[in-house]
């Protein structure tokens, strides 16, 4: 076991397990691994499990997600025994190919040279000097590797690469020289027979030919499966190497106040329960006598707690339905959630018929647990695509992170916005947006399963809104754009959803310091939202942003770009896709399609 660096324990959501990370030796010789799964996790703790003390819980979440608990990624020491030892994550070499930067000898990881507990390697052929004076030419790991649509990963096929002629055994090593300029200057020679080939499009589709996908998952060092997805090769740093499937949830009531703190210690039990119709005899004969409130009456708290063993057994409801009606409704007054606070503010008389609900959220929890990944295409669902697994075998706990924080809710207009996706022009753009959103999910996933979103018009208005907003906050609230994320409220039909929360978090119990949350209030919203919709006007790469002509790559032909609407990853929920400044200060040729266009043209 060998120690290679330092990674945040907020890091391991974004490089959990399956992702290919890059550290630096204590002699800054380039190391590149692959994250262990979570059975790793446990060989490599004093208590596996559940049992660690490092461990969070979030009823609702965890109901959705099919688990007992989470387990948060280990820092610090543990005792064993006693004497105590450090927590570290596992994590495997890979890939196992590397090449020498002075001889370019290509070759995998056990030919190389490598000192006692020490995970660097190094050419000895290269290596000036002996002992403490030895000057050693460390190897690089090799920036391409192998991967399918299901997640799976292997080396790049660098023997078979070069057109060897038929006398050549391959046995001899390889090199890899750089001979010019990107792909095409770097070539695969055989030291054998002399051939050599350059890598000039080894990265697009179909340009490995006939090597299938092995179908090995190296973070789990499990046997490998049948797979017949094409292999494509990547960079082993590119951004589509590693997607995370994560799962998040606030903490709202009815959870996460001091009732269900009371049922802590009859909880495992009652969820146990395989009848609800034994409830009410539970409470009656294990709880009710021992309750701390003696003024609630058994049918009061036998119904208190159905509620929330109701919500658990509705394992295909939606979370967010909760989380909307709570930031709505004003919270609970007869019930202390010391991680739930929030206070309803007036909305400014400039933005009534525009939003119903401002609320400054002084105190929130978040946790987000870590599902599974994908790899070269994001998942626009937990059940869209195929999801790769972190374990060998379902666990009954997944990796999580708890953050706590403060925020803006802003919810718009039901009544108005109803009206508003109605008008044709606004249907046939956001119908443009879906069609194209359809096909690009579908040229990565297939036609077998149907797409798992509908991109509508109170959607686009929804995400872009947020963008807007957040880039303007940036700029008043002391925060970086990076460091304030959005948590989106969308559903059609009646009584459907239609706002959305803005947010800053901290990992630490004492969350930040409230300068979003104070945004919120009537007389600073004002100019912030409007400074938003100001900068939306223009964008700097307009006409060509505002025409559509920049996404017709995509077929949507939606206003949107860097320049104007695109935020940091961290910061959005959909990968800066889905977005359109048309549908808030609409274009030239049919401003109608602004939602705020009426708002904008009074304001001046």
């Amino acid at each position: 076991m060998k120690s290679i660096g330092k990674i945040r324990r907020s890091q391991v959501l974004s490089n959990g397990p399956g992702a290919i990370i890059d550290f630096r030796g204590d002699s800054g010789a380039p190391l590149s691994v692959v994250a262990a799964g979570l059975e790793a996790w446990d060989k490599m703790s004093a208590k596996p499990g559940l049992l660690n003390e490092q461990r969070i819980s979030h009823d609702p979440l965890q109901a959705r997600l099919k688990v007992k608990g989470f387990r948060l990624p280990p820092v610090g020491n543990e005792k064993v025994g006693t004497s105590t030892r450090p927590r570290l994550l596992p994590a495997y070499r890979f890939p196992d190919w590397h090449v020498c930067p002075k001889c370019d000898r290509l070759q995998r990881s056990r030919f190389w040279s490598s000192e006692l507990d020490r995970p660097e390697l190094y050419c000895s052929e290269c290596t000036t000097g002996r002992g403490k004076r030895a000057r050693k030419s460390f190897v690089v790991p090799v920036r391409f590797v192998v991967t399918c649509a299901s997640g799976h990963l292997q080396d790049f096929p660098w023997v078979s690469w070069p057109r060897h002629n038929s006398a050549c055994s391959r046995k001899r090593p390889l090199k890899l020289i750089g001979k010019g300029a990107g792909l095409k200057g770097l070539r695969v020679h055989c030291t054998e027979c002399l051939e050599e080939r350059d890598l000039d499009g080894a990265l697009s589709p179909g340009a490995l030919g006939k090597i299938p996908c092995e179908g090995r998952s190296p973070w789990l060092q499990a046997a490998a499966a049948a797979c017949s997805n094409e292999p494509v090769a990547i960079q082993r740093g590119a951004s589509n190497a590693y997607f995370p499937v994560v799962a998040s949830a606030l903490d709202v009531p009815p959870f996460g106040g001091t009732f269900r703190e009371w049922l802590d210690e009859f909880w495992a039990d009652l969820t146990s329960l395989a009848d609800r119709a034994q409830v009410p005899d539970f409470v009656r004969k294990r709880i009710h006598p021992y309750w701390p409130d003696q003024a609630m009456t058994l049918e009061q708290l036998t119904s208190k707690i159905l509620t929330l063993l109701h919500i658990l057994d509705d394992d295909s409801g939606d979370l967010r339905v909760n989380e909307h009606f709570m930031l709505c409704s004003g919270g609970s007054t007869d019930e202390h959630f010391p991680e739930f606070r929030i206070v309803p503010q007036n909305p400014p008389p400039q933005l009534l018929g525009t939003f119903d609900q401002v609320v400054s959220v002084e105190r929130l929890r978040e946790v987000r647990a870590l599902r599974g990944f994908t790899r070269l295409s994001p998942a626009e669902s937990i059940s869209s695509v195929q999801i790769a697994p972190l374990s060998e075998t379902p666990l009954n706990w997944l990796p999580a992170i708890e953050v706590r924080g403060e925020g803006i809710f802003l919810n718009f207009d039901e009544n108005q916005v109803t009206k508003w996706e109605k008008i044709p022009s606004v249907v046939a753009r956001a119908k443009v947006a879906h069609e194209a959103a359809e096909r690009s999910w579908r040229d990565h996933n297939g036609d077998e399963r149907e797409f798992p979103m509908t991109i509508s018009p109170r959607f686009l208005l929804v995400h872009t809104t947020a963008h807007a907003l957040v880039e303007q906050l940036s700029l008043d609230s002391g925060y970086s754009t990076a460091s304030i994320r959005e948590r989106l409220y969308v559903s059609s039909g009646h009584g459907g959803m239609c706002g959305f929360l803005l947010y800053t978090s901290a990992p630490d119990s004492d969350g930040t310091l409230g300068g979003l949350s104070r945004k919120g209030r009537s007389r600073e919203l004002l100019p912030i939202f409007l400074g938003a919709l100001r900068g939306l006007e223009w964008c700097s790469a307009d006409p060509l942003c505002g025409s559509g002509i920049l996404t017709l790559s995509e077929g949507s032909g939606s206003a949107a770009c860097h320049s104007c609407c695109f935020l940091p990853e961290t910061s959005c929920e959909h990968f800066n896709r889905h977005l359109d400044r048309a549908m808030l200060i609409g274009t030239p040729e049919a401003p109608e399609i602004g939602y705020f266009h009426a708002l904008l043209k009074n304001e001046g």
